[in-house]
């Protein structure tokens, strides 16, 4: 069995270590020969065995002491004879008895002769018909006789002690066999401080001397007689041994006269040792012979032993060795019958470390290992393990082989995998009976394996979903594998794109190029990088090809990795950056603003053509060779420039910074800059960079608007803005300095109306230019003189004495304005009212209350101020100081005071005194009770009947509006619509009294039908047909009201047809669409053109009561009512005579065939309710 085992542990360690399989060779020649040698007839176990070389079986016998199991006499006889052969042992009966054969005859190995041994030596083998018989040898003398019995004593001694005892019990018996002192076995050593091959000690392994066993030593070999053994193989000294060598002081030696020593050789004739034997009396020719036989014939079998023992040593190292190698390999060994079922007849320790389970566990247990087998892996390995066939190969090593991977559940639940590799060894009839395996941990394997399928399968899974292209190529660079975003950039098939079809799809522009680069690359085994286009069926796509080798450590190329990325968009971007790069620099070339990059310490870093041409140079070059300052070379004032920079600082940018720069040509201009700072990624400022304008021509144009928006454009003077601007400055320097008085004269020139009328507008505004040269003849210097608008100028005489100084300057105004004006072919005279406001008097005490302040209107009495706007008793003409603080309200004091000149007679001047202030605060009053009256419906209409002259009946009614006061009662129109046409109140009330009043009437038709029906007149005021919305308010109030618009009629004086008379035809074109009737009220005191009346598509005229009232006492006036009516009668249109109260006045106008009337005769003013009664009583005149 061990040979078996042996041999498996070679093959293992071969298969493990990757050894040569020399290891295995050798144990492989020693059980073939002994199996074939078992199974041969006798005749030719013998032949064979005689015909191998000693090499073929020496290794095998070096392997263990026991080491042939013959199985017959024949057998042994040819071993018997191959041993010799092999060992060199003279007779080889020892070996004989060891096998329990009987020795009949042997040549002996000595000095020449031979004898025989006795026949009578026997063993327990039987007889074999081959073997010689006693029968065949010559009988023997008593001298053979008695060598034999010393041969077989010493024989009988030795033949079961084997190692060291054999020593012990040879050296006592050749002692005692022989008669002498002392015997001697020692083995041959060398020191290790010699470099040749020659022993140079002893090591005594069994000394007897006298009588029994001795110590063991070890001893120098110099100048004693067993150095003479080891030189000459033989030595013996028969007497004198003393005296032979002198120097010889062991105690082995005291005492001794003779000596005799074997050396002790291997098969090679090495020397091992020698045996030899001490006497105290010398040795006789007869004995030393007998002796010298004896030692021979022992010498071999010694020497055998010796080594034996040498090889059985080294094989215990070797065996240590490779056991501790076996149990220290990372598998499990094992020897188990073919049934696995069975127990295990071996199994290493490697298994406790694996599974958890002892050694004396398997053993213990035959199912342990298909318990510990996986359930999921069970059934699989017994089958594999049922159907494995073996060969029939001569070498048993290759007779069968079992390989199996399986998992197995250690002791502390750890699944292991298994490659469990068996051997089947076959017996005698050809079928397997054990099984000779080793079973290896591959878990790490079986998981990095399994890792490695996860990560492949993860590669092929990203690869499959990542938006890049990738590829592998062959070390030739032919693709191998392409994921499908290749595909879907190339526009292939997997099996087109592989090898060299991935090129089928490249731009033909591009193919020659891209393969090119690309196996260069592969040929000098370098990374590659590419841009080219792939062709996919009607449109291109641009890629990024990017592959590196694969290489071994080596340095040898496996192939090429690489990805395709879709770089279309960039591409795209990169066309129109490009495209935006030659736009800009077509922008930056062509642009008509300047551009520029700077310096921080003003230098410029680029131009445009238009920058040069801004600055007055021929080219950039020649503006950035020449301004290397331009804080001082471009700015009129340097600072500008480092304000420019600061609010880049502070801002990151800066816009429409507006400077004074030189030209080249040194005459400046204005320009505009828009500017920026560029900085790096970490903040650091790099340039400056921005943009210019010529601004010159608008810098022009603004200090023109600028003029024009302050002065007035007809005449060139001041206009209200600037006037009230100025005005306030001269009153905040009057709050701080009260003795630096001012004064302001309002300026109406008078009667200019008419001449804007008469002679037209042009000569009116030659008479306004005109009037503006004389007024700044009249100044002094510093004074302010400006139109306000209209024929309306002011003047502001700034630090004055006194108020005399400013009623001088009236005066001379006045002088000038009463000269002649030629105009033209005209001659024009005019002349001015003018108020004068000063801000202070010293003959008067200065009163320190602001009249005109809101909260001192309770100042003043109010009835007292009411008066003031209907009285015309005198008020002490005595000025007033007051302290304003606006400019306006002093202007408002000053047109207070001309309206008073006007009011006397025109053509002079008034200075404010307290008259016109109480009267202008009682015009304040009357302005906020009218604001108040509209929301607190404080307004009533009125209606006055309109009677048809010819029938007598009442055709309609006008609409006259009344104010109930909750103080004053009944506040007649008079006394409030010129404050409310001022202050454009007439406007909301305008329409609240027209669609109150198409309210009434709408009643008045629901109640008292009739044919034709009544009418009702509304007086349209001079702000209201000036709005934008006339038409539509007067729609919505027709809609609202659901009156029929041909019962509305609407009166409008002359003067406002005349004020608006290029847009009056329009207007009233648009109300008469509306089917509303159109009146002129108050005809003949207005300033109507009668060649213009014509045009206005009006119904009726309405002569004003003056004309009515005297025309029954004066002829004119009978005259010009006549000619009104024949006018009307010529134009189509109907008369309605205002103002008739007596009987005459009625029948005079129906005897002129007038239309219409209206007045006290037949009614006063009425309410609603007293206008229904009237309707109801149906009067008749």
């Amino acid at each position: 069995m061990f040979e078996l085992d042996l041999f498996f542990y070679f093959e293992i360690l071969a298969y493990l270590l990757g050894l040569s399989a020399t290891l295995a060779l050798v144990s492989a020649i020693y059980l073939k020969c002994h199996r074939r040698l078992s199974s041969l007839p006798p005749a030719q176990e013998q032949r064979q065995l005689a015909e191998l070389k000693p090499d073929d079986l020496s290794a095998g016998l070096k392997r263990r002491k026991n080491f042939l199991i013959f199985p017959n006499s024949n057998l042994w006889a040819a071993t018997d004879s191959f041993l010799g052969k092999v060992l060199g042992i003279g007779h080889a009966v020892f070996l004989a008895k060891q096998q329990g054969l009987t020795v009949n005859s042997s040549p002996i190995v000595g000095s020449g002769t031979s004898k025989t041994l006795s026949p009578s030596i026997s063993g327990s083998m039987g007889e074999n018909p081959d073997r010689p018989n006693a029968e065949n040898h010559p009988k023997v003398t008593a001298s053979e006789q008695l060598e034999e019995d010393l041969l077989g004593e010493i024989l009988a001694g030795t033949e079961s002690p084997g190692g060291a005892e054999f020593f012990d019990a040879l050296v006592s018996h050749l002692a005692l066999a022989l008669g002498v002192r002392t015997a001697v076995a020692a083995k041959s050593i060398k020191s290790k401080a010699r470099t040749d091959a020659a022993a140079d000690r002893l090591q005594v392994i069994s000394f007897w001397s006298d009588g029994q066993q001795q110590p063991n030593f070890e001893c120098e070999t110099a100048n004693t007689p067993e150095a003479r053994v080891l030189e000459e193989g033989m030595y013996s000294c028969p007497d004198y041994l003393l005296e032979t060598f002198p120097e010889d002081r062991r105690p082995v030696v005291t005492g001794a006269r003779s000596f005799l020593g074997v050396l002790l050789k291997n098969s090679y004739g090495e020397p091992l040792g020698i045996i030899c034997i001490f006497h105290d009396r010398p040795l006789v020719e007869a004995h030393l012979a007998k002796f010298r036989l004896i030692l021979n014939i022992f010498a071999g079998r010694a020497a055998a032993e010796l080594e034996r023992q040498r090889l059985e040593a080294a094989l215990s190292t070797v065996e240590a060795k490779y056991c501790a190698l076996v149990e220290q390999m990372p598998a499990v060994t094992y020897i188990s019958p073919l049934n696995r079922k069975a127990a295990k007849l071996y199994i290493s320790p490697q298994i406790e470390t694996f599974l958890g389970y002892s050694v004396a566990e398997w053993r213990a247990d035959p199912d342990l290992w298909l318990k510990l087998v996986h359930p999921e892996d069970r059934d699989r390995v017994l089958v594999e393990n049922a159907t494995q066939k073996f060969s029939d190969g001569e070498d048993i090593f290759c007779e069968g082989s079992l390989v199996s991977e399986y998992r197995a559940i250690a002791r502390n639940g750890r699944v292991v995998w298994f490659r469990d590799r068996a051997t089947a060894v076959r017996d005698e009839a050809s079928k397997s009976v054990i099984l000779q395996g080793a079973m290896f941990d591959i878990t790490e394997t079986k998981v990095a394996a399994s890792a490695l399928l996860e990560s492949e399968y993860r590669y092929y899974t990203l690869a499959k979903i990542l938006p890049v292209g990738i590829f592998r190529a062959d070390a030739a660079g032919d693709c191998l594998y392409v994921n499908e975003r290749f595909l879907e950039m190339a526009g292939l098939t997997a099996p087109k794109a592989l090898g060299e079809g991935w090129a089928q799809s490249l731009h033909p522009e591009d193919r020659e190029r891209v393969l090119s680069q690309w196996y260069r690359a592969v040929t000098d085994k370098l990374p590659c990088k590419l841009e080219y286009r792939f062709c996919n069926g009607d449109f291109t796509t641009w890629v990024f090809w990017q592959a590196v080798p694969e290489m071994t450590q080596s340095g040898e190329v496996l192939g090429y990795l690489g990805t395709l990325t879709d770089i279309s968009d960039r591409k795209q971007a990169e066309f129109a950056l490009q495209q935006a790069e030659e736009k800009y620099r077509s922008i930056f070339e062509n642009a008509i603003e300047g551009i520029f990059q700077t310096t921080p310490d003003g230098r410029y870093l680029s131009a445009n053509p238009a920058l040069a041409r801004i600055y007055g140079y021929e080219s950039a070059a020649d503006l950035i060779a020449n301004i290397q300052d331009i804080d001082r070379q471009l700015y009129l004032d340097p600072n500008r420039r480092v304000e420019f920079l600061r609010a880049i600082e502070k801002h990151g940018f800066v816009s429409e910074f507006e400077s004074q720069v030189y030209r080249a040509d040194g005459t400046t201009i204005w320009v505009s800059e828009n500017g920026r700072a560029v900085r790096d990624p970490d903040g650091n400022l790099l340039y400056y960079e921005g943009t210019v304008e010529d601004i010159t021509l608008r810098k022009i144009a603004e200090e023109k608007l600028v003029h024009d928006a302050l002065h007035d454009m007809l005449t060139g003077l001041p206009n209200r803005a600037l006037f009230m601007d100025r005005l306030g400055h001269a009153i905040e320097l009057s709050k701080r300095r009260p003795e630096i008085w001012f004064a302001v004269l309002f300026i109406d020139i008078d009667r200019f109306k008419v001449v804007n009328d008469s002679l037209g507008h042009l000569v009116g505004d030659r008479l306004l230019i005109a009037i503006a040269q004389r007024l700044g003849i009249c100044l002094r210097a510093g004074d302010t003189v400006a139109r306000l608008g209209g024929d309306e100028f002011a003047i502001l005489l700034e630090n004055i004495k006194s108020s005399e100084d400013a009623i001088q300057i009236a005066e001379r105004v006045q002088a000038e304005l009463a000269e002649p004006f030629y105009l033209n072919e005209y001659q024009v005279f005019t002349s001015a009212s003018i108020g004068i406001v000063c801000s202070g008097f010293p003959p008067y005490p200065r009163e320190t209350r602001k009249l005109s302040s809101p909260e001192n209107l309770g100042n003043i009495d109010r009835e007292t101020s009411l008066s003031c706007l209907s009285s015309d008793s005198p008020v002490p003409n005595a000025p007033f100081p007051i302290l304003y603080d606006r400019p306006e309200e002093l202007l408002r004091d000053a047109d207070a005071a001309m309206y008073h000149a006007k009011g006397l007679g025109k053509a002079r001047h008034e200075v404010f005194d307290l008259s016109m202030h109480t009267r202008a605060v009682a015009l304040l009053q009357l302005e906020n009770d009218l604001r108040r009256a509209l929301d607190s419906q404080e307004f009533q209409l009125y209606y006055q009947p309109i009677v048809s002259l010819i029938t007598g009946k009442i055709s309609g009614f006008e609409a006259l509006l009344r104010w109930y006061h909750p103080e004053r009662g009944v506040v007649s129109p008079g006394e409030f619509i010129l404050v409310a046409e001022e202050t454009r109140l007439i406007i909301p009330i305008g329409w609240w009294m027209m669609r109150s009043a198409c309210h009434q009437i709408h009643e008045w038709h629901q109640k008292f039908p009739a044919n034709p029906p009544l009418t009702v007149s509304v007086n349209l005021s001079n702000q209201q047909f000036k709005q934008p919305d006339l038409i539509d308010r007067i729609r919505e109030i027709l809609q609202e009201t659901q009156l029929d618009p041909r019962t509305l009629k609407v009166e409008i004086t002359e003067g406002v047809i005349m004020d608006n008379a290029e847009s009056a035809v329009a207007i009233l074109a648009e109300l008469k669409n509306l089917e509303i009737q159109l009146y002129i009220d108050d005809f003949g005191t207005g300033y109507s053109s009668l060649s213009r009346l014509h045009t206005f598509p009006t119904d009726a005229l309405k002569i004003d009561r003056a004309f009515v009232s005297r025309m029954t006492e004066d002829e004119g006036n009978e005259a010009i009512v006549q000619t009104i009516l024949i006018l009307a009668s010529h134009l189509g249109m109907d008369v309605i005579a205002e103002g008739i109260e007596t009987s005459e006045q009625l029948n005079l106008l129906r005897a002129l065939q007038c239309e219409y009337g209206q007045g006290y005769f037949f009614s006063k003013p009425i309410d609603s309710i007293a206008a229904t009664l009237l309707i109801e009583s149906q009067p008749k005149w």
